[in-house]
């Protein structure tokens, strides 16, 4: 939807999933339908979505070790042609030595040398190479992950 300058008006979405594997496809289908309507390529929103998915099972697998019982809310936000979607969980927050090797979170390892794959830290990997920027901070005993992209207005 375009205003009468052909702009996209601000978006704004929130949803609240509960902190389990089995809550992958229903963000998957609320992603789909907030980037529907906007003016995202499929790169982009395949990049995206992967980044999305990757911080999900990371909070669920290392945040709340696998605790449906907690909830990580997500909210989607598009304004000014770029597109931030917030996690907000309670779980035990991202070990700051992850966030802070941004070098070797920025490149992915030889694709034929699987010795130069890391053990862990994939999924970050991938979510620092899908978007342009990744904040994160812990405020009162609550993580909060934001997943930024730049996006273009297609012509």
């Amino acid at each position: 939807m375009r205003d009468h300058q052909g702009e996209v008006p601000a978006q704004l979405s929130h949803i609240t999933l509960p902190a389990s594997l089995s809550s992958l496809r229903a963000l998957h289908e609320k992603l789909v339908q907030f980037i529907e309507p906007l003016p995202i390529d499929s790169d982009i929103g395949y990049a995206i979505d992967l980044a999305l998915n990757e911080a999900f099972i990371n909070v669920v697998k290392h945040g709340v070790n696998y605790d449906a019982s907690q909830n990580i809310v997500i909210e989607m936000r598009y304004d000014n042609n770029q597109l931030v979607l917030m996690l907000q969980d309670q779980g035990k927050p991202i070990p700051s030595e992850l966030l802070n090797n941004k070098s070797a979170l920025s490149h992915y390892p030889e694709l034929l040398t699987p010795d130069s794959w890391p053990e862990s830290g994939m999924g970050l990997m991938m979510m620092f190479n899908s978007v342009d920027e990744i904040n994160y901070e812990v405020k009162d005993g609550v993580n909060y992950l934001s997943l930024i992209i730049n996006t273009e207005i297609q012509a």
